[in-house]
């Protein structure tokens, strides 16, 4: 078994689709009720409006973790585009950033040392 992608649920599919964009640096592959930001390894995240009664929304307890080569470079480039950044500290083996998307789940930025 092999790691595929994450998808994401939201009711707020445009304002999550510039968010992921902003952030990934990818432009989305879009249809109806969806978007797919294909990543460089082959992975993919994708965000996808609820098919179902019941799909959680919004940030809850989801953590998403994108590993970055530098957390000094990203969160320069992040607040100059309005994205809010804590300040980065160390966990074991690097140092993270938080941040947090449209529908209020978490995302963490992790500079591994």
């Amino acid at each position: 078994m092999k790691y595929d992608g994450t998808m994401l649920m939201t009711q707020r599919l445009e304002e999550c689709q510039r968010f992921y964009a902003d952030l990934l640096q990818v432009d989305a592959e879009a249809g109806a009720g969806w978007a797919n930001f294909p990543l460089s390894d082959g992975t993919f995240m994708a965000l996808h409006t609820p098919w179902r009664p019941g799909m959680t929304t919004t940030g809850g307890s989801q953590v998403v973790l994108l590993r970055v080569d530098s957390l000094a470079a990203e969160t320069v480039r992040l607040t100059g585009l309005g994205i809010d950044c804590s300040e980065p500290h160390e966990i074991p083996g690097g140092a993270v950033v938080t941040l947090t998307d449209p529908d209020g789940r978490t995302i963490q930025l992790i500079e591994r040392t």
